[in-house]
């Protein structure tokens, strides 16, 4: 404020310095002895200074460093909003498809018999595409061969935009600019569409219960699989879950949360699992840890809750309601969260 009325106090000193020079010259002129001595000339075409357009430029340049800010923080709060939107329109999508089938989609569910070679994962994002407006994608889906197939390429190569957060700025090395997956180095893949939101099937097995002490074990969310049931091995989808079982009630419920920028799961060097394609059976995980705790690449290969949103990540519950959820909440509270029959008491609710 102070370097921006300097610089209006130097354009009306300016003006009213030739306002005077131009009065001058006009008295003159009506004067019979007109004559315009040296010294007048030199004041005459007195104009700015240079120290004064050093002024000018330093107050520009000041006024444009205080409005860069304010701009990338209305861009960021506006791309939040709409990453906010997404998670929405998938909730609303999880109504419809428990309005359909009585039941919220398996997390992740197999294709046939565990035992046949070319049985395949399938994640709740591929069971979803009906429900989001995206049934072309759907029917273009051959769902008897792996989604990374050569022939499934034209459906999971599409980048569904609802499952891509529009605040994505960091990203794995296999993922590419346009949100596909690159580099894979011949393994089946290549070109598959990401996505930035990962399903939840319960808090961490290890967590403890914060009142009972005891640990949670795995698939006590909502979004669940089949590790870690009685015989694993042989389980293709898990049980059903439906909106009776989420005893700790819906609006306390968290079924997907933002993992944004995933490409692949690396175990050393080699690919573990294509974790960052909306089509990959991998899509869906035990929650641990507080948000953004933990930094990138692990982020992405432990698939912890992570975002590029400046302070938290956006988090869907079950009655269909998005919220943001802080850096600074507590581990317990988040794996309460993530529960759908822990009778956690978690009051008040932490967004």
């Amino acid at each position: 404020m102070v370097a921006a009325k300097s610089f209006l106090v130097l354009l009306f000193t300016g003006a009213n310095h030739n306002l005077r020079n131009s009065l001058a010259v006009k008295a003159m002129r009506g004067s019979r002895s007109f004559h315009v001595s040296s010294a007048t000339r030199q004041g005459l075409r007195r104009g700015f200074t240079l120290v004064e357009v050093l002024v000018v430029i330093g107050v520009i340049g000041l006024l444009i460093a205080l409005l860069l800010p304010a701009v990338q923080a209305a861009r960021e709060s506006s791309r939040r909003s709409e990453c906010k939107n997404h998670l929405r329109q998938i909730g609303i999508g999880f109504n419809n498809f428990v309005g359909v089938h009585g039941q919220f989609p398996p997390g992740k569910k197999w294709s046939g018999p565990r035992h046949v070679p070319t049985t395949f994962p399938i994640a709740w994002s591929a069971f979803m595409l009906e429900f989001l407006e995206e049934s072309a994608v759907h029917d273009q889906i051959n769902f008897k061969v792996p989604f990374a197939d050569p022939g499934n390429l034209p459906a999971t190569g599409q980048v569904i935009n609802i499952y891509i957060c529009p605040s994505t700025d960091r990203i794995e090395p296999h993922r590419g600019s346009d949100h596909r997956l690159v580099g894979l180095g011949g393994i089946p893949g290549e070109g598959m569409g990401c996505i930035d939101y990962l399903g939840i099937s319960g808090p961490d097995k290890d967590a403890d219960h914060p009142a009972t002490g005891q640990e949670y074990g795995r698939q006590r969310g909502v979004l669940i699989g089949t590790k870690g049931l009685p015989d694993a091995d042989t389980v293709v989808e898990p049980p059903a879950i439906k909106p009776r079982h989420i005893t700790d009630g819906t609006s306390h419920t968290a079924c997907v949360t933002e993992c944004t920028g995933r490409g692949v799961e690396m175990d050393g060097n080699q690919i573990d699992s294509l974790n960052g394609a909306w089509a990959s059976g991998s899509n869906v995980s035990h929650v641990s840890k507080r948000v953004n705790s933990t930094k990138v690449p692990k982020a992405w290969y432990k698939e912890r809750i992570f975002s590029d949103h400046r302070g938290g990540a956006n988090l869907l519950m079950c009655d269909g309601s998005v919220h943001f959820l802080s850096d600074s909440v507590e581990e317990t509270v988040i794996m309460s969260l993530c529960s759908r029959d822990g009778e956690e008491i978690v009051d008040p609710l932490p967004f």
